[in-house]
């Protein structure tokens, strides 16, 4: 039988510390690359809570997002928060969008809140439920400035339980010749 023989390896410190030196240096310029190579994507986004966690029918909510670069691309959307108080699985809105040149585009949309079965759609727990919904895509706005979106709840109750917030989003679009460069 063949004695098989273990040596003791003879770590360097250091070596063994230059390795860890140059492998935290690499992950810092990693980090750093990565945080400025990404571009922020998200233009505009407000929300505003609502009062008792109603939306009462009579209740419109405004944004004002002023756009400065009309050449980009954007993605709008809508955020909903809400909890199990919240008697549906859908949500009718009544949308204006006013534009600084003073056209004025009106919109009634449904959106989805839960799946057939009844399960919540979105992200979050049953008391604070988050869903996102992309109202435009690819879109050039037509002018630069302030904007107005106001939102209506177009459900037939007068006050609708169980709504937390409601937010606007504007970001740009991740289009073909943004992805190409």
């Amino acid at each position: 039988m063949e004695e098989t023989r273990t040596e003791d390896l003879e770590i360097n410190p250091q070596s063994h510390r230059e390795t860890v030196k140059a492998k935290w240096l690499f992950a810092l310029l990693v980090f750093v690359f990565g945080t400025f190579a990404c571009e922020e994507i998200t233009i505009y986004e407000k929300g505003q809570e609502l009062a008792g966690q109603v939306w009462d029918k009579d209740s419109t909510l405004f944004f004002y997002p002023e756009i400065r670069d009309t050449s980009q691309v954007v993605n709008i959307g809508f955020s909903f928060v809400h909890n199990n108080d919240y008697p549906y699985s859908n949500l009718w809105l009544f949308i204006n969008v006013l534009s600084p040149d003073g056209h004025m585009q009106t919109d009634t949309m449904e959106f989805f809140v839960a799946e057939p079965t009844g399960e919540w759609i979105g992200k979050g727990s049953d008391n604070k439920k988050t869903v996102y919904w992309l109202y435009k895509n690819d879109v050039k706005l037509n002018a630069p400035g302030k904007f107005t979106f106001s939102v209506t709840q177009g459900m037939r109750r007068d006050a609708l339980p169980g709504v937390r917030s409601f937010y606007l989003w504007i970001e740009k679009a991740l289009t073909r010749e943004t992805n190409s460069d």
